[in-house]
Order: structure tokens, then sequence, then C-alpha cells
């Protein structure tokens, strides 16, 4: 042949199937050899999780408060305030210290922060980082589903199996190992079409 091809593996992996011998004729894209992929399905599981709750947090940031967390605030904030004007009265009776009249005027400043945080929602650089973790998460589950279909060598180019330089439960490894170590390639073609003399 006038071109010889090893075909090797993207990732690293133990033979379970090999679906050629010698002198098979192959077309572009047949499935030659499979490896075994318990560990890079459940990298594609554990990538889709990932990628699932990033969507919920950037989902949750983007609906913002909840009329309910505002009306709570709301509630809270008059309940402060009413509690202030109580206690301002009472002070200048006497009934009450100057320092609980600046607890109490402490304690409504704060709901009124805390209603007005809730009536903004979150901040929008919250949300562009949810963003970004959805990007991210959406590049990882892309990574592992590479990696698990990596686990699939097919064939590069139609033509005939030369040889098959693996065996069901030999490992394969994605560099140069040795004859008695993985082996970095799984077969070799050519097109006997393309024939040089």
């Amino acid at each position: 042949p006038h071109h010889k091809v090893e075909v090797g593996s993207k990732v690293m992996g133990k033979v379970a199937w090999i679906g050629v011998e010698k002198g098979d004729r192959v077309s572009v894209g047949q499935l030659l050899v499979r490896l075994e992929d318990d560990e890079y399905r459940a990298q594609v599981e554990q990538a889709r999780g990932a990628l699932g709750l990033a969507r919920a947090r950037l989902a949750e940031l983007e609906a913002g408060s909840r009329p309910e967390e505002i009306a709570r605030a709301r509630a809270d904030r008059d309940n402060a305030k009413a509690n202030y004007a109580r206690v301002q009265g009472l002070a200048g009776q006497g009934v009450y210290s100057p320092q609980q009249l600046d607890d109490a005027r402490s304690r409504y400043e704060m709901a009124e922060k805390t209603y007005e945080l809730a009536r903004l929602g979150p901040r929008k650089e919250a949300i562009e980082q949810a963003r970004a973790g959805v990007s991210q998460a959406e590049g990882a589950l892309g990574y592992a589903e590479a990696q698990l279909e990596a686990t699939r060598i097919r064939a590069p180019l139609s033509g005939t199996i030369l040889e098959r330089l693996v065996e069901k439960g030999e490992m394969v490894t994605t560099m140069f190992a040795g004859e008695r170590g993985a082996k970095s390639f799984v077969v070799s073609l050519a097109d006997l079409g393309d024939i040089r003399v």
C-alpha cells in the first residue's frame, strides 16, 4: 500500500469489543474497536448534573426576588419602623435608654436596606457570574461527551485491515508503550487500491 494508517485511540482504556479481523474491508467511520466506557459515562452524567445545577442557579438569579420575599422584607421593615417609633416616644419619656433607642433605629435601618435589596433583586455581576458558570459547565459536558465518544475507535478512511494489534481485555494508551505494555495502536489499515511498486 502507498499509505498505511495505524489507528490509535484518543483516550486510555481497556478493549471491550473488536469488530474487525485482518483482511476485512472497512468504510470510513465504521466502528473498529470499542473501549470500556463506564468511567467516561459517569463523567458525562456528572457534567450533565453540574450543567443542570448551573442553569438552575442562573434561572434563580434572573428571576429575581419572589413577591413573597419582597412582601416579607416589607413587613419586617414596617414592623421595625413601628417599633422604632414606639421606642422613640418612650425614650423621650425616659422609659427606654438611649442605647435601646439606638438599637431600635439600627434594626429599622437594617430592615429598610434588606427590603431595598429584596426589591432590587440580585446584582448584575452575580447574574453574569452565573452565566459564565453555565458556559463553563456546557464546555465540561462537551469535553466529557467527546471523551466518551473517543472510546469508540472508528476507521479514518475506507480500506482493508492489514493487522489487528489488540485483543479483548488489553489496555490501549494514547502514547507509545512498547510490546508488553499497553498498545498505542489498535489496527493498521490501508487503501489497497492505492499500491506503490
